[in-house]
């Protein structure tokens, strides 16, 4: 174990996105990251998207660098496992619907008073509080709530086709869990954090998104910062060129391409280039379809004139920018062959290879976990055929090649 965190040990009682988001980042970090899931079929992120020999991508990216058990809260024994394991943790972290930690009675009251050092990291859709509290969240519904839908300038309401405020909640957790360890570092002492997607993407949102919403009377506005990008097609793709923001630029780009579209008086100003902005982009378009995408960008180069490449999903992983920082890194995994995986943006000093381990499979380290803090050999064993039985089970549900 090594990294910033090396030594720090934290629950893990999360399922899906967000909260696995926030244990990754934390593992990745060097943390000691125990997740606990139900028996049966744990965490249902285990069977979402493309799924590979019992094994979902998305969940293999998440869970990386983390260890698994198995624990059923409706089995008292097993309870009072998870409360010995609590006792000695750093972090908790959790995203069930509000109120049912109480309900299952280990919520922070409860195991702040076995530990008070205890961080404990409440992650929920709407908050603990207030009307939306208990609805089922699903990242669509937060981007709803927020905006984006009526956000993205388009004849009618459209998502953003990725769980942007899932994994943003997810970095926003673990961040407050970082300062709320520094904080505990100058001595005082563990505390609750409720962090809600909903504030996370207000959060997130408003220094561009609402920056027309933030002054309550007064104030010009000059347009959506987004109104200042555009996707412009070319012969074989397509490039985002930002062009239109600086008339320097703009008329820089006219005339690297002999047009006078910087005399007309729909586009001599920044204003102006925004009201018009639809009929523009087809005048540049006209241009840039005759162009295929490598010249277009090589000499926007040239000009030092913003532009990158539009790449395809299956194109990403081998842009010569990724390639050359080694962002993302191959793995061998010995049941699934070769995977692909983002390596973290941030690198700390004596940091091992990436990653320390895969995600594993449920329940795969109960004994390692539970016999380190003295529960019995016929516990373990219990749990293990509990375990092994599921899997089995499980394996003869999944669709065969």
């Amino acid at each position: 174990m090594s990294g910033p965190f090396k030594g720090i040990k934290v629950l893990e009682l999360t399922s899906t996105v967000s909260g696995p988001f926030a244990g990754m980042m934390l593992a990745d970090q060097g943390a000691d990251v125990i997740k606990v899931e139900p028996p049966g079929i744990g965490d249902l992120a285990r069977f979402m998207g493309t799924i590979k020999d019992g094994m979902g991508a998305m969940f293999s990216t998440l869970n990386r660098n983390k260890k698994c058990i198995c624990l059923d809260f409706k089995n008292t024994e097993d309870l009072e496992i998870f409360k010995q394991l609590a006792s000695s943790a750093d972090v908790l972290i959790e995203n069930y619907r509000p109120g049912i930690v109480k309900k299952l009675g280990i919520d922070y009251e409860t195991l702040s008073a076995l530990n008070p050092d205890l961080i404990y990291c409440s992650i929920s859709g709407y908050g603990q509080t207030g009307p939306y509290k208990n609805k089922k969240v699903y990242d669509p519904l937060i981007q709803g709530t927020v905006g984006i839908p009526n956000a993205q300038n388009t004849e009618k309401p459209q998502l953003v086709k990725t769980i942007i405020y899932d994994k943003v909640t997810g970095m926003t957790s673990a961040q407050a869990i970082s300062a709320a360890l520094f904080q505990r570092e100058k001595g005082e002492g563990g505390q609750y954090l409720p962090i809600s997607m909903m504030e996370s993407a207000l959060y997130y949102n408003w220094p561009d998104l609402m920056m027309n919403h933030t002054f309550d009377e007064g104030g010009e506005n000059i347009g959506e910062l987004a109104d200042l990008f555009e996707v412009y097609e070319t012969s074989d793709g397509a490039v985002v060129l930002i062009i239109i923001a600086v008339d320097d630029v703009f008329s820089k780009f006219c005339s690297t391409f002999n047009l006078t579209l910087q005399q007309d008086e729909k586009y001599n100003n920044l204003v102006s280039r925004i009201i018009n902005k639809e009929e523009l982009t087809e005048e540049i378009n006209k241009v840039t379809r005759g162009i295929s995408t490598a010249e277009l960008v090589e000499l926007m180069d040239k000009e030092e004139i913003s532009a990158s490449v539009c790449n395809q999903l299956d194109e990403v992983h081998t842009d010569p920018q990724v390639v050359d920082q080694g962002s993302i890194a191959l793995i061998e995994h010995p049941e699934l062959g070769t995977m692909r995986m983002p390596k973290p943006p941030a690198n700390f000093k004596g940091q091992d290879a990436f990653p320390r381990s895969l995600a594993p499979v449920l329940g795969h380290d109960n004994r390692e976990v539970l016999s380190s803090i003295g529960v019995e050999g016929d516990t373990i064993d219990r749990m293990e055929e509990r375990e092994r039985q599921n899997r089995e089970l499980l394996a003869s549900l999944m669709p065969t090649n």
